[in-house]
């Protein structure tokens, strides 16, 4: 009976994944069609949110009398985290790729009340499945409401680890997976960010939990079709949810083949049911690409289907190099600690530092693997740990290394970490050691939950004491440039950002950015210039009005990619052809005239 329960419980939470991503299919697909201003539209969008939301939390405490005390402590715990999350939600959007993607894009969608080209942006031509959840609130100006949606996806995958564990050993260890994947420092930070990882994470855990119950052989035609549902909407997610369905379908052909009582033509419909119901979800993004752009896969694949005449691409990149010489070249690194990356990755990650995967981890998901292969289900676990190797090592040699970019690994890894301290306790003579080490990590975790809520310092804008616009002074040195844009400038005006970060989310006006990092049009209109007026013309034909600019970074590219005629072009440009209109922060509004 309790079997049963948790399994329907793993399908329940499965479901409303899948059912979140057909909402937000459906709603890309009317966006498409000019309805992204629909009220109603826009109301089943949110009603639909609420209701994952209610199942959540009606489950969840739920769970609470279905435990011992051991059981109600994590129970606690995971509540803290949870209340802690929704604090931290509060607060405006700050986060990079909200301001660049994932909010930006769907803002642009909103100002023109449809689903649009935006070419300067190669990556808003992703799939952007958890965005169209996001957009009706940007429609309506609750900003704070899509950080909550991502979270929710993070609590949802704890929801399904829990399910899985407790069906496998008990109530009390499917709280200890469901804790310590949703206390993983990547998970508490990006918890409160609206990025999309944590959907691309929880797709990928139901697709592979779908796929484990489905080898059971029990109701196996509506496992195998929320496993496909879902491997597909973790592509419709993010890109390299690609990779995990590759490896999901190999997974599945795999077992499907090792069952020598079926027939190879049983073998083959299931495999090509998999394949269909999985290509669902992504196939209208593919469509919409292929439409606009000639290529379904922009901004990848341009090898292989060379993009139309008008479509940006991306910036200046090394994603020529190999893995290895691209981090021997940017961080100096030696063959050892390249060797060791696995291994660094857990042990010394940082936030906002790419050599240190931009992310912690932290070292309880691998420190108690060689545990984890004991006593039962031997087989599951391979098959959980072959996924998480297999998909790092596509990973480490398809993008940068970043925490985020392999967060499809944690919940195989956080499974396998309690199958470890469960077979530990098991043999353990003196259980006190267990519980200790169990403590730190949990006391690792909670550190560094306490030191990141200090760092953003939410309270007093929660409580009404900070003002939005005091908040984002205070986080965003480009900000007060911004308010000067939206404040002063007409609404006829085009800002040319440069050296912003693309982060073009606070901004009111229309506005213009390079595809890359590097300001590449710009330093084309200069080095093509015959007279400073080339410049100014090029620049018009943009119809750009004024640039915002910040100044040391602006000052230091030109110089290093002018020659010195160039250079001496560029300055009588400046001097003729720009206005300084606002300076503040290291940042500059320079009106564009003559």
């Amino acid at each position: 009976m309790m079997e049963d329960r948790f399994s329907v419980l793993l399908f329940r939470t499965c479901l409303v994944g899948c059912l979140l991503g057909i909402v937000g299919t459906i709603y890309f697909l009317l966006g498409l069609a000019g309805y992204v201003g629909s009220s109603l539209l826009n109301l089943f969008v949110a009603a639909s949110l609420v209701a994952a939301t209610v199942f959540f939390l009606a489950e969840f405490i739920g769970v609470l009398w279905e435990t011992n005390w051991v059981g109600r402590i994590l129970w606690l715990s995971i509540f803290v985290i949870l209340g802690t999350e929704i604090i931290l939600c509060l607060v405006p959007p700050t986060a990079r790729d909200e301001l660049t993607h994932h909010l930006a894009i769907p803002q642009l969608y909103v100002r023109a009340g449809r689903i649009i080209e935006v070419p300067m942006a190669p990556y808003s031509y992703f799939p952007m499945l958890l965005d169209m959840l996001y957009t009706p609130w940007v429609y309506w100006g609750y900003d704070s409401v899509p950080k909550l949606i991502h979270g929710l996806f993070a609590f949802l995958t704890g929801l399904s680890l829990y399910a899985y564990l407790s069906r496998r050993m008990n109530a009390v260890y499917g709280l200890l997976g469901f804790f310590f994947f949703i206390s993983v420092p990547s998970v508490l930070r990006l918890s409160h960010w609206a990025y999309v990882d944590l959907g691309t994470a929880f797709y990928t855990t139901a697709a592979l939990l779908c796929i484990l119950r489905w080898r059971e052989g029990k109701a196996w035609g509506q496992w195998l079709t929320m496993a496909a549902l879902s491997a597909g909407f973790a592509v419709a997610t993010k890109p390299n949810g690609l990779v995990a369905w590759l490896l999901l379908f190999f997974l599945f052909a795999w077992l499907a083949v090792r069952q020598t009582e079926r027939g190879f033509g049983k073998i083959l419909s299931k495999c090509v049911l998999f394949v269909a119901a999985g290509a669902l979800p992504f196939l209208p993004w593919l469509a919409k690409n292929w439409l606009q752009t000639g290529n379904p896969f922009f901004p990848l694949l341009g090898g292989f289907f060379p993009a139309k005449t008008g479509v940006e691409g991306g910036g200046v990149s090394y994603v020529s190099l190999g893995v290895f010489a691209k981090r021997e070249l940017l961080y100096g690194e030696s063959w050892w600690q390249i060797m060791a990356l696995p291994l660094r990755l857990f042990f010394f990650g940082r936030d906002d530092d790419p050599q240190y995967f931009d992310g912690v981890l932290g070292p309880s998901l691998v420190l108690l693997l060689p545990w984890a292969f004991k006593g039962k289900w031997l087989e599951e676990k391979k098959l959980l740990i072959s996924f998480a190797v297999l998909f790092f090592v596509y990973a480490l040699f398809l993008v940068d290394l970043r925490a985020r970019y392999i967060l499809p690994i944690v919940p195989p890894t956080v499974i396998l970490l309690t199958y470890g301290v469960f077979n530990v306790y098991l043999r353990i003579k003196r259980p006190a050691y267990l519980f200790a080490a169990l403590l730190g990590f949990a006391a690792f975790n909670g550190y560094y939950l306490w030191r990141y809520f200090q760092d953003v310092a939410p309270l007093r804008y929660v409580i009404g004491q900070e003002t939005r616009a005091a908040y984002l002074t205070r986080a965003l040195p480009e900000y007060p440039a911004f308010q000067y844009i939206n404040r002063e400038l007409s609404p006829t005006t085009k800002i040319y950002l440069l050296f912003v970060g693309r982060r073009g989310y606070y901004c009111e006006r229309e506005y213009f950015h390079d595809g890359g990092e590097l300001p590449g049009f710009l330093l084309r209109a200069i080095q093509s210039a015959k007279e400073p007026a080339d410049v100014a013309r090029r620049l018009k034909a943009r119809h750009l009005t004024h640039l915002l600019v910040r100044d040391e970074l602006l000052i230091r590219f030109l110089r290093d990619n002018l020659d010195p005629a160039q250079q001496r072009l560029w300055v009588d440009f400046t001097t003729n052809h720009l206005q300084s209109v606002f300076r503040g922060r290291g940042y500059s509004v320079l009106q564009l005239h003559g």
